[in-house]
C-alpha cells in the first residue's frame, strides 16, 4: 500500500460508524482533568478536533468542558452516534436501556468490573448482553479503553483524529492499525511509538469482548485502505475456525505480528482477573501463528521493530525478492554474529563470485575481507561503505538485501573533529 491523501475509508462495514462518529454522548466525565478518567478521555476526543456534537451526561452539572450537559441522555435533542460510558459497573446496565431507548446503536463501554470479578460479573455481563440483543445495539468492551482513529472523517476532515483512550501522546498517523486484548497496550504504547516512529492508523482496545470482537476488526481491517500492516494482543480468541480463516486471507497481502500472554500458568492466572480470559496451550498459538504467517513475539520493544519495518515496507513497496542477504561491515566480529543470526532465521549468506571478490578487493585494504560479510576492518572511505560497495552488489543479483553495519561513519569523524 502506497500512503497518499485518496485513500479513501472504507465505509461498507458496520464499524465504519463506530470508528467516524459524527456525534457523541459521554457518560462518567467532569471538568476536573487530572484524576478523573472520563474527565481525560472526554479531553482527548475534543482535542482530536473531529467531533463538532458532543453531548455531556451528568446528574448534576450543566455544563462540562465547554459543552452543555444534560441530565439524562433522554434529553438529548439529538441521536447519537456512539455513547461512551465511563461508568461505575452497576450503573451500565441502566444507562444501556436508556441509550436503547433513545435509539443509540454504537457503544463503547470503559467499566470493569464484569466477567473478570467472578460470578456477580458473570451475570452482569449477561444483562448487557439481553440489553444490546433487545435494541440492536453493538458495543465495544466492557473493560477497554475505546477507539483511537488517525484517520478521522477523512478525506473531508484533514487532520482530524478520534481518541478515546486517557493518554494524550498522539504518534503520527500511518499504515499501522492494532487489536488489542489489554486497553494499556492499545494505549500506552503511543508514547514508545511516538520516539520510535511507529506511525499509526488505527489503535483499538476491545476488553472482554462482549459484543464486537477480533474478528469483527480483522474483517474491517482486511478491506481498508488505511491500514497495511496489523498488531494484534491476545489474551484468547473467541472464534478460533474464523480467527484462522480470516489472517490466512490477510497475511499474504498486509503483515501481521501478534503478542500473545497466555500459555503458562502464572500467565494463564494473570489474564483471567484482567479481562476473565481463558489463556489456551503455548504450542497451539505457536502452530497457529506459523501455519498463518502471523509473525509472533513476546516483546513489546520487538513488536513495534517488526511493525515499524513492515509500515516502511508497505508504503514503499520494499520487500527481498529472495533469502540471499550481502553483509557489509568493518567489524569482525558483528560481522561473524549478524551472518550466524540470519542463517538461525531462515536466511543464506552466500559467499560471492570470484568476479565480484575481485572486483570488491581493488577497493578496500589488503587486510580486509571481500567474502560475504565484506570486512572492510579500519577503511575510512565511506564512499566505499555506504555507495559503492552496495551499488556494486545491487547490480551483481547475487543478493537480495544488503545489511550494512559500522563501527563508526562520517558523522561520527565530524563529531570527532
Amino acid at each position: 500500500m502506497t500512503e497518499n491523501n485518496k485513500m479513501e475509508p472504507f465505509k461498507d462495514h458496520f464499524l465504519h460508524s463506530l470508528l467516524n462518529p459524527k456525534s457523541v454522548t459521554v457518560f462518567g466525565a467532569n471538568n476536573n482533568l487530572l484524576t478523573t478518567m472520563g474527565s481525560m478521555q472526554l479531553r482527548n476526543i475534543i482535542a482530536g478536533g473531529g467531533v463538532d456534537d458532543i453531548y455531556p451526561v451528568h446528574p448534576r452539572l450543566d455544563k462540562i468542558q465547554g459543552f452543555k450537559a444534560y441530565k439524562s441522555v433522554l434529553e438529548l435533542p439529538v441521536i447519537p452516534d456512539l455513547a461512551f460510558l465511563i461508568l461505575p459497573t452497576r450503573a451500565v446496565p441502566q444507562v444501556m436501556e436508556e441509550c436503547g431507548e433513545k435509539g443509540i446503536k454504537n457503544l463503547l463501554i470503559t467499566s470493569g468490573g464484569f466477567r473478570e470479578i467472578g460470578k456477580e460479573g458473570v451475570e452482569l455481563s449477561k444483562k448487557i448482553d439481553e440489553i444490546s440483543k433487545k435494541y440492536n445495539m453493538r458495543f465495544v468492551g466492557p473493560n477497554c479503553l475505546g477507539i483511537y482513529n488517525a484517520w478521522y472523517g477523512f478525506p473531508e476532515k484533514k487532520e482530524a483524529y478520534f481518541n478515546t483512550f486517557w493518554p494524550y501522546a498522539i504518534p503520527e498517523r500511518g499504515n499501522i492499525s492494532i487489536i488489542s486484548q489489554s486497553g494499556t497496550i492499545a494505549a500506552q504504547l503511543f508514547w514508545h511509538a511516538k520516539e520510535m516512529g511507529v506511525r499509526i492508523s488505527k489503535s483499538l482496545s476491545v476488553g472482554n469482548e462482549r459484543n464486537i470482537d477480533m474478528v469483527d476488526f480483522l474483517e474491517y481491517f482486511r478491506d481498508d485502505p488505511q491500514t497495511a500492516v496489523i498488531g494484534l494482543y491476545i489474551e484468547e480468541i473467541k472464534r478460533g475456525k474464523e480467527f484462522i480463516k480470516l489472517v490466512k486471507e490477510i497475511t499474504p497481502k498486509k503483515p501481521i505480528v501478534a503478542i500473545y500472554t497466555g500459555g503458562t500458568k502464572a500467565a494463564d492466572r494473570a489474564i483471567k482477573s484482567h479481562t476473565g480470559s481463558l489463556g489456551g496451550n503455548q504450542k497451539i498459538y505457536d502452530a497457529v501463528f506459523k501455519d498463518s504467517g502471523i509473525i509472533s513475539t513476546n516483546s513489546i520493544t520487538d513488536f513495534l521493530y517488526f511493525l515499524r519495518t513492515l509500515s516502511f515496507s508497505q508504503k514503499n513497496n520494499i520487500f527481498m525478492k529472495g533469502n540471499r542477504v550481502g553483509i557489509i561491515t568493518d567489524s569482525g566480529g558483528s560481522g561473524s554474529m549478524m551472518t550466524k543470526s540470519s542463517e538461525l532465521y531462515g536466511l543464506e549468506v552466500p559467499e560471492f563470485s570470484t568476479q565480484l571478490k575481485n572486483e570488491l578487493s581493488e577497493m578496500i585494504p589488503f587486510t580486509a575481507s571481500a567474502n560475504n560479510p565484506i570486512d572492510v576492518t579500519f577503511d575510512v572511505n565511506f564512499l566505499n561503505i555506504f555507495y559503492k560497495f552496495p551499488k556494486m552488489l545491487m547490480k551483481s543479483g547475487e543478493v537480495d538485501s544488503i545489511i550494512i553495519w559500522c563501527v563508526f561513519d562520517f558523522d561520527d569523524v565530524i563529531e570527532t573533529i
